[in-house]
């Protein structure tokens, strides 16, 4: 059966509703990492009344305006970032295997993106106070690399790469503690990671300029949505210069 450019439509509005119910699980994650509890149990509740949630209430996005950004039974207001996280991760998905087409790519160019927004916004939130997250999405990174470059990625564009985050986390935590470091180091790591090494100059500029903003108190909240916001971006332009390997002439024929 030949894969035709409508099937490949087809299924990129597939993967962008499939991305919308990571994102929906993600949410879930993130918040109970911060709290310590289960990613299973107990089933998905509101955190203001703990009523639990009915499958109506579990739709991506279409839950969320339905309901009108508030909870079916106790009516208090539901967080914005529940449908703004589901859209964008929905976005990387589907835009994912809109550039790859179904293959190994498309695991690696969407894992690698989806890893890299969850630890973005597990560093706005402010509510997982550990270390492990931030870590292991750069060690991800890492492995995900070689596994696409091999060993000539050790390089000493790596070696930038690697002076500059830790540059940006200790601008960063001047006065905070070895947790601020780690966050900003390894979340500004994934930029210079994935991105072209043209766009180094940019990239480090923008991004130390945030982390010098973040040891003054008056700035400091600004700076870290400034920040996360870059991540954002950063994300869309590697998605965005990633090469489309898919060529409808070779399937269609």
């Amino acid at each position: 059966m030949l894969y035709t450019e409508s099937m490949h439509y087809f299924f990129t509005v597939f993967f962008f509703v499939f991305g919308s119910l990571l994102g929906s699980f993600s949410n879930v994650v993130v918040l109970r990492m911060a709290i310590g509890t289960s990613v299973i149990f107990p089933p998905s509740h509101c955190p203001k009344c703990n009523h639990r949630l009915s499958v109506w209430d579990l739709f991506p996005i279409f839950s969320w305006l339905f309901l009108r950004g508030k909870c079916r039974y106790c009516k208090e207001p539901i967080s914005v970032q529940y449908p703004l996280g589901e859209s964008f991760m929905a976005l990387i998905i589907g835009l994912s295997f809109f550039k790859t087409g179904p293959g190994l790519p498309l695991i690696c160019l969407a894992s690698g993106m989806a890893i890299w927004f969850i630890v973005s916004e597990i560093f706005i939130r402010e509510e997982v106070m550990k270390y492990q997250p931030f870590i292991w999405a750069v060690v991800y990174s890492v492995v995900l690399r070689f596994f696409m470059v091999g060993r000539g990625m050790f390089n000493i564009d790596f070696l930038l790469v690697v002076a500059l985050a830790v540059l940006v986390g200790l601008l960063a935590s001047i006065k905070n503690n070895s947790l601020e470091f780690t966050r900003w180091a390894c979340v500004s790591f994934l930029p210079f990671m994935y991105l072209p090494s043209s766009m180094f100059p940019y990239i480090s500029t923008l991004l130390l300029l945030t982390a010098a903003f973040n040891f003054s108190k008056v700035n400091c909240r600004k700076a870290r949505w400034a920040f996360f916001v870059l991540q954002l971006i950063a994300i869309l332009l590697n998605l965005y210069f990633t090469r489309t390997t898919l060529l409808f002439i070779d399937y269609i024929g």
